[in-house]
Formats: C-alpha cells, sequence, structure tokens
C-alpha cells in the first residue's frame, strides 16, 4: 500500500531528526521557530560575491549552441553595455576544446574552469546560473541552483514549466527577454526561498509527485471511456496518431518543430538546432 505524502514526511522526520537538528544549527535563525509557518521567508545567510556560471557537460547538443549565442547577443545589445554578462563555465567533454575555440573566436568572456561537483564550496559565491539547454527533460543542476537561493535564467519550455514557477526563476523566448533577465539578475538579490518552495526542491516532494501522477484514476477503470468500444476507439486513434506522427509535413502541421523526426547524425560546431532564435 502506498504511503501518503504526510506519512511518509512524518516517517523521514523521525528517521532524520538528528540529522535536520544538527543542519539547521550550522545557521542562526532571525525569527522564532514557533512562528514559523511553510509560507513564511526561511532565513538564508547565503552572500553572493561571484556573478554568472553555467555547469555541464561540455557537448553541442547540451546547449552551448545557445550559450553562446545568448551571451553574444547580449553583450551586443545596448543592455550588455551596462550589464556585461560575463561568465564562469564549470564542466569536461568530448567537445571541449571545440567549444572553448569558439568561444575565443567570438570575442566571448567565458572562462573555462573544468569539471567541478555543483556542492562543493567554490559554486556557493554565484549569484546567476544560467542554463539555457533545450535538450534537458528536467535539468537537475537548474534544482540544484535554486535550492541554493541562487538566480535561475533558463527558456521558457516545456521541460522548465516547474522551475518557472519559483520565484527566482527568470525565463526568457526571446533574446531581448534574455537581456532583462540577466540585467534584473545582475542588479537585484535573489528573493530568499520560503520553507514550502525548499520542500517542492526535495526529493521527496519529487517522489510525491511522481507517485500522484502514476497513479490510475477511477475514471479509468469505471465510467465514461471504459466499456470495450470505447477502448477499441482509443487504439485505433493511438494507431493513427503513430501514423501520422512519423511523417515530417502532418508533424509540422501539427506543431512540431521543424527537423525534428530524425536527430541530426553529427552534433559539432557546425550543426545549428533549427529552435536557436537569432536576433
Amino acid at each position: 500500500r502506498r504511503r501518503s505524502a504526510s506519512e511518509g514526511r512524518k516517517s523521514n522526520d523521525k528517521q532524520s531528526g538528528k540529522n535536520d537538528s544538527s543542519k539547521t544549527s550550522q545557521k542562526k535563525p532571525t525569527c522564532k521557530k514557533e512562528d514559523q509557518t511553510p509560507e513564511q521567508i526561511h532565513p538564508s545567510n547565503e552572500v553572493f560575491d561571484k556573478g554568472c556560471y553555467f555547469l555541464g557537460k561540455v557537448v553541442w547538443g547540451k546547449g552551448f549552441h545557445e550559450l553562446l549565442t545568448r551571451v553574444e547577443e547580449h553583450n551586443a545589445s545596448p543592455a550588455g553595455v551596462t550589464h556585461t554578462l560575463e561568465l564562469d563555465v564549470f564542466g569536461s567533454g568530448e567537445d571541449f576544446d571545440a567549444v572553448s575555440k569558439t568561444s575565443v573566436q567570438k570575442n566571448l568572456p567565458l572562462r573555462f574552469k573544468g569539471r567541478a561537483d555543483h556542492a562543493s564550496d567554490k559554486m556557493h559565491d554565484y549569484k546567476v546560473f544560467i542554463n539555457p539547454s533545450l535538450s534537458d527533460v528536467v535539468a537537475t543542476t537548474s534544482a540544484e541552483a535554486l535550492a541554493m537561493g541562487k538566480f535561475v535564467i533558463c527558456a521558457k519550455h516545456p521541460s522548465n514549466d516547474f522551475f518557472g514557477t519559483f520565484p527566482n526563476c527568470l525565463t526568457y523566448a526571446t533574446p531581448d527577454e534574455f537581456s532583462r533577465c540577466v540585467t534584473k539578475a545582475l542588479s537585484t538579490d535573489p528573493a530568499p526561498l520560503t520553507s514550502k518552495d525548499r520542500y517542492r526542491l526535495s526529493w521527496e516532494a519529487a517522489t510525491d509527485r511522481f507517485l500522484d501522477a502514476a497513479e490510475l484514476g477511477a475514471e479509468q477503470h469505471t465510467g465514461p471511456g471504459s466499456k470495450p468500444r470505447d477502448r477499441i476507439a482509443e487504439a485505433a486513434v493511438h494507431a493513427l496518431h503513430s501514423s501520422m506522427a512519423r511523417t515530417e509535413p502532418l508533424r509540422r502541421a501539427a506543431g512540431a518543430g521543424e527537423g525534428t523526426l530524425h536527430g541530426p547524425d553529427v552534433v559539432d560546431g557546425k550543426w545549428v538546432p533549427p529552435w536557436v532564435k537569432r536576433g
């Protein structure tokens, strides 16, 4: 039998109460514990004395086309004059040499720092995490940056819908919107996370959301749509949809991106994703 979310949290609290108390004792809250509610601001002693960074595997398919394009466009815009975007890039990968060489050729202010653990102390000083990648289903690094209390700048995309519900997540759809996000992040401070938002970023909350989504509802067993003829019709529609999805013109007519039926054979410095928007 599946435990409810509240039961799971109670059990977890009992098992890890000692560890939790030791962690909270490291920071001295500015308000009394008994006065706090999940919606109240969680005290934070974070001090950010560094600017922007990106962390991820250095391969073209992990968003580096988008990253270089966004940095180049922003710094060439009026906003880039007053708020120049300089970026420390952490990571390694098979395209490291090609990406870093392209950055130098474009004269972009990117500093490639090599591999790093997101939980290491040297990452805590950064205020803004920039992740323009559109290839991640859910970017763990974005969730980690939000949990650290940082700004996260990412594209408006279904994979980022969850992150967009947090006040410190700044999303963009155009180069101009990207520049506005950068300007805001560099000129203001992130809002302290509420206790509720901290919980939403935990693995426990993610597991609860997964189980809720996977649980079969009563409407899938009884009521409208549950009769044999309904299931036959459902199978026929599914077969029709699958057949249409294998045809490029029909895919585009239905709203799929151009050239998304088959992935590229080679993803290198010469490949430009169809969804990269240039100003």
